[in-house]
């Protein structure tokens, strides 16, 4: 028998992903395409421009408790799924206790965490080849230049929309951040995937797979 979602709504429960990211570009438009290429409404991409980590997290937080108190558009009983986007960057150089506190919060509240350390240009490079030492954010825009020459994929540039180019590679992307990171989101030593032992890193690569299962359990 087919769940429903909510008692005033006449539709079938089929459990949604919510992927907030804080930035107007790259993370935000990267998971668009990712929704209208699986042509899927599972998935869905939002966004809070805020510099800071913990400020989205607490936005996020706030929006959750809100719906639960009116419009019901999240029902973890059916499965839906809420995550945070973010890159790294200094935010735990500098306040290692204010992001790891805000991670913490994250989970009370059931919210997992999309990090990349340092930022989201890495996942992007991690389609193409597996980096192995620490990479600076002004490094990786040539990294990634360098990567699409070798693989006759043109010209790189950030913010520039390469997720149909890339598309292809998106296994090769999750194989290279399984190996990185080398353990399940749930085993996750936020201390040291944070901190510069932890770049490169990411667990992007949790949030797809979650994406993938969804959808092939709900086909």
């Amino acid at each position: 028998m087919a769940k429903y979602r909510g008692k005033k709504q006449h539709r079938p429960a089929h459990p949604k992903i919510f992927v907030w990211s804080h930035t107007r570009i790259a993370e935000f438009e990267y998971f668009q395409d990712l929704k209208h290429y699986l042509k899927t409404t599972l998935l869905i991409p939002k966004k809070k421009i805020c510099w800071d980590p913990w400020k989205m997290i607490d936005t996020v937080i706030a929006w959750k408790q809100n719906d639960k108190a009116g419009k019901q558009e999240i029902c973890e009983e059916d499965g839906d799924q809420i995550w945070c986007i973010f890159d790294v960057d200094d935010f735990y150089k500098n306040q290692p206790k204010k992001l790891l506190n805000a991670i913490k919060k994250a989970h009370q509240n059931n919210i997992r965490i999309a990090y990349t350390n340092e930022c989201f240009e890495l996942w992007l490079l991690m389609h193409l080849e597996k980096p192995t030492s620490f990479v600076k954010r002004n490094a990786l825009e040539k990294k990634i230049q360098q990567a699409f020459k070798k693989n006759n994929l043109g010209h790189f540039k950030k913010n520039k929309n390469v997720f149909m180019v890339l598309q292809k590679f998106q296994h090769q992307g999750i194989k290279h951040a399984k190996e990185l990171i080398n353990r399940s989101y749930d085993e996750i030593d936020w201390e040291a995937v944070l901190s510069d032992a932890g770049n490169p890193s990411t667990s992007v690569h949790f949030l797809i797979q979650e994406i993938l299962d969804k959808l092939r359990n709900n086909s």
